[in-house]
């Protein structure tokens, strides 16, 4: 399932009593498609006289990047809700993930039947289900072993990508495209160069449909098909 905001609410306010008495308060809950992670407590730090730390602006963000079964959306929003108790009870711990975060989520485990993870990996199998039509910067690179493979880009790094990629010494060509195939979804975003061997078979598909992108300037565009 893909979660909404009613959902999440419901569920917050379910187990803030089952498994904290209540004694939570209520956050603001967002909806996101990071494929970095599957939830994420985000807050500000303020600090006040003698030296008193209270945090605002509390922010627990959900991904709906995978469609999971609801009982792993359910263990992703007792994990950040951990992450919450820990924070507001003013306890240190050992690390991200440390030795109150572990406790924790082993009471929880056994008392409540429930599967908290510190981390969701994402499955090759739940990348393969992933259906959806997204915008994908596609290099395809022509190796010099004869050898073809792609890489994807994010908005932010496509530029440098574009100049260091023809650099790299293994690399004999880079030609770039915009899909929108949903065999894409299975590849990260990489934030350092990165080529990934695809089946020709599959690469074939996807060409047939992108679009080439044009730079000229400082401008990169998807060019016109036809």
């Amino acid at each position: 399932m893909r979660p909404t905001l009613p959902y999440l609410q419901q569920k917050f306010d379910y187990f803030n009593e089952l498994c904290f008495g209540g004694q939570l308060p209520q956050v603001r809950l967002r909806l996101s498609r990071a494929r970095t992670f599957m939830g994420q407590l985000r807050y500000k730090r303020d600090r006040k006289l003698w030296f008193r730390t209270t945090y605002t602006d509390l922010i627990i963000s959900i991904s709906t990047y995978l469609d999971l079964p609801e009982s792993e959306v359910e263990d992703t929003l007792i994990h950040e809700m951990i992450h919450l108790h820990i924070l507001l009870s003013g306890q240190r711990d050992t690390s991200t993930h440390g030795v109150l975060f572990r406790a924790k989520m082993r009471e929880f485990n056994v008392k409540f039947g429930r599967h908290i993870s510190v981390s969701h990996r994402t499955t090759e199998q739940e990348r393969k289900q992933d259906q959806r039509r997204l915008r994908h910067l596609l290099c395809v690179c022509r190796l010099t072993s004869g050898k073809v493979g792609i890489t994807l880009a994010r908005p932010s790094n496509i530029s440098r990508f574009w100049q260091q990629l023809p650099l790299q010494p293994d690399v004999a060509e880079c030609s770039w495209y915009l899909s929108t195939s949903a065999y894409l979804n299975r590849y990260p975003h990489p934030r350092t160069l990165k080529i990934y061997s695809i089946p020709p078979d599959e690469l074939s598909a996807i060409l047939d449909e992108a679009r080439p992108l044009v730079r000229e300037g400082g401008h990169i565009f998807a060019a016109k098909k036809g």
